[in-house]
């Protein structure tokens, strides 16, 4: 049989206090309760990475493969034709070289395959760099600013700013609520211990207020343009199977290509800075919240020799004891009234 309450039985509540919380705490409660009390001061700029990285990935992406597809017409160009008799290298009966579907105009100028090899030499150098940019560097940094559920920077700013309560199973970081009472509980027992003020604040949530340099930084390298020019006004195909060859030379074919994809190898290296000074930013706050953990962890300490010092039953084991000389000295001052 279930248990039922007596009809109408309630608490006692003294008369009048139904609604008599401060107006603030019930309006600061809605925020709370739909999850609209904070905000993140880095996300608009965090958003707006992300989807640079995304745009910049979609490009790096169609500039591969277009190199690929001309890579692929070029590798066409130096294949050996195969006598369907013999299974082997069709030769010129002049010139006793395999035969290959290399462009008459190119044959005729003097260039080789070789030639074609190291211009497809020039575009896998290209692509080599893309696929860095692309599966290494954007993605590695991407992973850091936006992935949930890891320890990663996303984590960290969204705890550190409270629009995340808590971190995810298996994860230790600590959240606003933490953060805030543990510098407030620091600034108000050195404040009664006369030590001089420190903006412990500035220091835990650091990554708050400088984070949007970083960001910042961080667009600035993503905005840099990766190429000089277009792929496509290389024109490499055409320039090697189109007659004359005349001004198309393998050499200043590659030097173009060179020359497009000269940035990226530089651009790489300036966008890959950026994910360590993320991560060095969690460092940094991680250090101070560390440092302010240990050292209330010590004025912990402090007060609790206090409290067994007052009575010299206790006050025994630190003069006799385990004390040191130094902590004798202060009890000896207190209890000649020498301190308080």
């Amino acid at each position: 049989m279930p248990i039922t309450f007596t009809e109408n039985l309630k608490p006692d509540f003294p008369e009048g206090s139904f609604d008599t919380e401060l107006q603030h705490v019930k309006l600061l409660f809605t925020e709370v309760d739909s999850g609209a009390a904070y905000l993140n001061p880095l996300q608009t700029g965090v958003t707006n990475l992300v989807t640079k990285i995304d745009s910049r990935s979609s490009e790096l992406s169609s500039v591969k493969s277009s190199i690929q597809t001309d890579i692929s017409l070029l590798q066409a160009f130096t294949n050996v034709n195969i006598d369907p008799n013999t299974g082997q290298p069709e030769v010129d009966p002049n010139t006793g070289q395999p035969i290959t579907s290399l462009p008459e105009c190119w044959t005729n100028a003097g260039h080789t395959s070789t030639d074609i090899d190291n211009i497809i030499a020039a575009l896998n150098g290209i692509v080599s760099n893309i696929d860095t940019a692309i599966n290494t560097i954007l993605s590695d940094l991407k992973t850091e600013i936006n992935t949930v559920d890891i320890d990663n920077f996303k984590l960290h700013m969204d705890l550190l700013s409270g629009v995340r309560e808590a971190p995810p199973a298996g994860i230790e970081k600590p959240n606003n609520p933490t953060l805030m009472g543990l510098v407030r509980g620091i600034t108000e027992i050195e404040n009664r211990f006369g030590i001089t003020f420190v903006n412990y604040l500035e220091l835990v949530f650091e990554s708050l207020f400088i984070g949007d340099v970083t960001i910042a930084n961080t667009q600035t390298d993503l905005d840099v343009e990766p190429f000089v020019g277009t792929y496509s006004s290389l024109d490499v195909v055409n320039r090697v199977s189109t007659c004359p060859v005349g001004n198309f030379l393998p050499s200043g074919i590659i030097s173009d290509i060179n020359a497009f994809g000269a940035p990226l190898s530089q651009w790489n290296t300036d966008v890959a800075v950026n994910k360590p000074i993320f991560e060095q930013h969690i460092a940094d706050d991680t250090a101070e919240y560390n440092s302010l953990v240990s050292k209330l962890d010590r004025y912990v300490q402090a007060y609790n020799i206090s409290g067994y010092i007052q009575e010299p039953y206790y006050a025994f084991m630190y003069t006799n004891v385990f004390g040191s000389s130094t902590v004798n000295n202060i009890i000896n001052q207190f209890q000649a009234g020498d301190i308080t």
